[in-house]
């Protein structure tokens, strides 16, 4: 069971969440977090020694979050497109957690405006390799992807899920991919990847050069 000080904190963090998403970063103030929460001021302050802190951390929350729920070892055993599968599968169904958005929206509207925190935020997840990079380089050395930057792959391979899986839901409100479709649009993702970085595209094109 979670203790008094854990319990505060998670508190704290709900209600600012709850506040940045109805008001901004800069529309509120560590009082009004401390007044939803129902604690001291000196409590708010004592988890998060300032406002910046405290969104940092709700940062740090959506990132592992997306590390938690993809993370996956490679096995060398199974097929690349069906381990490929079940990772679009895991991240497609976190994009369509709602308390996922609302904390992704949080971090997104600030960014925007904030370019200053934006970089620090950037710089600090640059210094943590996400699960997608340990997976995508894993599969490289075995032979399994034809990829000389794992982060890199791993960056398009997210892309892919993003583009109609989380912008549009972020930035326009749309619905969530409805979840019986998420088997046929995570087949989709990794044809489209498989297509320039399977192993087979690679062989084909040694085939065709060594017969010129």
């Amino acid at each position: 069971m979670p203790t008094l000080s854990a319990r505060k904190k998670a508190a704290i963090i709900d209600a600012a969440i709850d506040l940045f998403q109805l008001n901004g970063f800069q529309g509120t103030s560590m009082d009004a977090i401390a007044a939803k929460a129902e604690a001291s001021k000196r409590t708010v302050y004592n988890h998060f020694p300032s406002k910046q802190d405290l969104f940092e951390t709700i940062a740090q929350s959506v990132w592992e979050r997306v590390n938690e729920a993809t993370a996956q070892e490679f096995d060398p055993q199974l097929a690349v497109e069906a381990q490929l599968k079940t990772l679009a599968m895991k991240e497609l169904a976190l994009m369509c957690d709602p308390e996922f958005l609302k904390l992704s929206r949080v971090l997104m509207a600030e960014i925007i405006h904030n370019q200053e925190m934006a970089q620090k935020i950037l710089e600090r997840f640059d210094k943590e390799q996400s699960s997608y990079t340990t997976w995508m380089q894993a599969a490289a050395e075995h032979g399994a992807l034809n990829i000389s930057d794992g982060q890199q792959a791993g960056a398009q391979f997210h892309a892919l899920i993003k583009a109609q899986a989380f912008w549009p839901q972020i930035m326009f409100g749309q619905a969530p991919i409805p979840a019986d479709q998420h088997e046929e649009f995570s087949q989709q993702v990794c044809t489209m990847f498989l297509a320039v970085f399977g192993i087979r595209k690679s062989l084909l094109q040694r085939t065709w050069c060594g017969k010129k």
